[in-house]
Parts: structure tokens; sequence; C-alpha cells
């Protein structure tokens, strides 16, 4: 079953990794742009509101628009691990 406190750890999971692609600086200034998610300087997903789906989904597209393919790649390995989760559409 999906739960709120699933789609924070897959976000914080994928910021994390965005992080260390493209710099803290870059990958956190992306993700908070965000509407419904505030995060912490560490990356850690403090609070999310409203749909969790739509959030990720938003959080997905920010850093797709910035490094594409490797974005994309990067989600899949995380989402890999979160079976009941579904993949965002793009």
């Amino acid at each position: 079953m999906e739960t709120q406190d699933q789609y924070c750890h897959i976000i914080t999971d994928l910021i994390k990794k965005q992080m260390v692609m493209l710099g803290p600086n870059v990958a956190l200034g992306q993700v908070r742009r965000v509407e419904g998610l505030k995060v912490s300087d560490e990356g850690v997903v403090v609070e999310l509101t409203g749909d969790p789906q739509a959030v990720l989904s938003a959080v997905a597209r920010q850093y797709m628009a910035l490094s594409g393919a490797i974005a994309q790649m990067t989600l899949e390995s995380v989402i890999a691990q979160y079976p009941d989760v579904k993949m965002p559409s793009s």
C-alpha cells in the first residue's frame, strides 16, 4: 500500500542522488520550487502536502528539465525499491 511516508523516502532518496550529481545548491533550488514540498538543507523531505503522486511527478519534472535521461534513470532506480509506488508520468 502506498503511504505518504513512502513518498517522503522516495523523494528524499531522489533529492540526495541529485545533490551528488548536480550539486546541493542546484538540486535543492530545483526541488524547492515544487508546491507542497518542504526540504531541509540536507535534502530530507520535512513536509509533503497534497497528492504525493503529483508532488513526486513535479519533482521528477524539475530534475528531468535539467538532466533528462540521467534524472529518469535515477528516478527509475529509486522507484524500483518501492514496488507499491507507481512511476510518475512525465
